[in-house]
């Protein structure tokens, strides 16, 4: 089937419920009222998503010149954001929102929403559990399963006498029986990791091949396979709703984090020297944001309920 365009009209709706959220005086009620919008047509939300990674872009802007955007806004009347929305509007139309790669999770057979997590249990036993914001095709038949992972991220168990697996993604094809795996596809490469059984990877465009047995991972993209490594159990611990983390760096904890917040987390410049070390709720993003600042010299400021900084205390 051919897949449309978003219209001008909705990438102009989503630009102006992000100016509303942005705006000091946006009400719980505004914030209602956006996600009931959202809710109400796939579009929609898929609009929405293109604006926030449209807006991602603008972290490599110099920190000076973010602060004087961010004055700015602060600034501004309802009326002005709304012009600016309007920009944001251009820009997004620009960005190729309508793609036909970028439209296939919005069409397909099983997604999940931002911080939603599913779990699907086929004929034969085979368990599916989804992660935040993910989106899969699944085909049964004689010969098995087929599952075509679009986005995010997918645990599979195979329990023995379970049909055989092909699991295809964006760069490679996966092959499996009476395995546990896990496949994370990121926006540069994807991992897989292989808990139980056996899984054999082979690249889409490549002769490039690996097999791996349990407690084994590896990461791949178009451009090859990188070595074999140890499996990280911690990187499983979504599974159960909870975010691990062993000294790992306060940027790349948010950056994890803003996977299940249905916003913006944002992390001031000069905080990447900071480690944190401990087991936090994905059930509650802001009240894991709120305990960094009983466990780290930061602080939170909330531009909106969705748009969170963490800055110096």
């Amino acid at each position: 089937m051919s897949v449309p365009m978003l219209s001008p009209e909705q990438i102009r709706e989503a630009t102006q419920w992000q100016a509303r959220l942005w705006s000091e005086d946006a009400t719980e009620e505004d914030i209602a009222a956006c996600a009931r919008w959202r809710q109400g047509d796939p579009a929609h939300e898929y609009a929405w998503q293109q604006l926030q990674q449209l807006q991602s872009r603008f972290d490599a802007v110099p920190a000076a010149s973010g602060r004087r955007i961010l004055a700015a806004r602060r600034g501004l009347s309802r009326r002005q954001l709304l012009a600016v929305a309007g920009l944001l509007g251009g820009s997004a139309s620009l960005a190729g929102v309508g793609t036909r790669q970028q439209w296939q999770p919005l069409l397909a057979d099983q997604r999940t929403g931002t911080g939603e997590m599913r779990s699907l249990r086929l004929n034969d036993g085979t368990r599916l559990q989804l992660n935040t914001a993910t989106s899969l095709n699944l085909h049964s038949n004689a010969s098995g399963h087929q599952v075509q992972l679009l986005q995010g991220e997918l645990l599979i168990d195979s329990p023995e006498h379970a049909w055989p697996l092909q699991l295809d993604c964006r760069d490679a094809r996966i092959t499996a029986r009476n395995s546990r795996l896990c496949l994370r596809q990121n926006a540069e490469d994807s991992l897989l990791t292989v808990l139980a059984g056996s899984a054999d990877l082979q690249l889409q465009q490549q002769q490039s091949s690996v097999t791996l047995s349990a407690g084994k991972a590896v990461r791949f993209s178009a451009q090859g396979i990188a070595p074999t490594q140890a499996a990280n159990p911690n990187q499983l611990a979504w599974t159960t709703g909870r975010l691990v983390a062993e000294r790992q760096s306060l940027p790349q904890f948010v950056s994890e984090l803003a996977r299940y917040h249905p916003g913006v987390l944002r992390v001031a410049p000069g905080l990447a020297d900071l480690h944190l070390t401990g087991v936090f709720s994905l059930k509650d993003t802001h009240a894991t944001l709120a305990r960094l600042s009983t466990i780290l010299p930061v602080k939170l400021r909330y531009i909106s309920r969705y748009w969170v900084s963490v800055e110096p205390a």
